[in-house]
């Protein structure tokens, strides 16, 4: 039987376990102050990657939005989800995908704001001797492909004025790795923003749907 742990954001308490934790019940918290300065409250949300949901469960507790859907290609992340969703009668407020990127998303469905936290190493560049606890499904982006898929399909799945804030790990990639995907998916880079105190490992990328004439 699996074995849950508890987090509290405010008032949900979101199950996840050990294995699911990439660090997004840790760094992932600077998310909050960041979305409320910049944002406010927004409509809907997609947490990319998400695990267990610790960033967009965080942002709904926070009330920054209305409608939260999780995407993971992880079975366990789906479960953990699933138990969360219950505890907290989030039943019409939260919706989990089991999809590979955007693969099984409904493609009906599109955000004012996509968040995430990745996959943080780039293996090939990392080399072979790079070692990490966690499942590969976790820390693993080969030249940065994972990446690159999200950022080719994220300009569809934004609604108008929609942004994308995507946190990463100043020890193995630099805001430059991925300013040119999101710009060669026509989205505009706002810029990369230290993830605060505490968290100085972090930095958050915004890009954002360009702004019609």
């Amino acid at each position: 039987m699996t074995t849950y742990a508890q987090a509290r954001y405010g008032p949900l308490s979101v199950s996840y376990t050990a294995e699911l934790d990439g660090g997004g019940n840790a760094f992932g918290r600077a998310y909050e102050p960041f979305v409320r300065s910049r944002f406010g409250r927004v409509g809907s949300v997609f947490e990319w990657c998400a695990g267990p949901g610790f960033i967009g469960f965080s942002l709904l507790a926070a009330g920054l939005c209305d409608r939260l859907d999780l995407g993971d290609v992880n079975p366990d992340a789906g479960a953990a989800v699933a138990r969360s969703v219950e505890a907290n009668d989030l039943h019409g407020k939260v919706w989990f995908h089991l999809s590979d990127g955007f693969d099984d998303v409904p493609g009906e469905l599109g955000w004012d704001l996509m968040v995430g936290n990745p996959p943080h190493v780039n293996a090939a560049a990392a080399g072979s001797e790079y070692q990490h606890s966690h499942s590969p499904l976790i820390w693993k982006d080969t030249d940065w492909a994972i990446h690159r898929e999200f950022y080719d399909a994220a300009a569809d799945r934004l609604r108008p004025g929609g942004s994308v804030v995507i946190q990463e790990n100043h020890r193995f990639s630099a805001p430059e790795d991925f300013t040119g995907m999101a710009e060669k998916a026509g989205l505009e880079v706002v810029g990369a923003f230290e993830c605060g105190d505490g968290y100085e490992d972090y930095y958050f990328l915004w890009s954002r749907l360009p702004e019609r004439a």
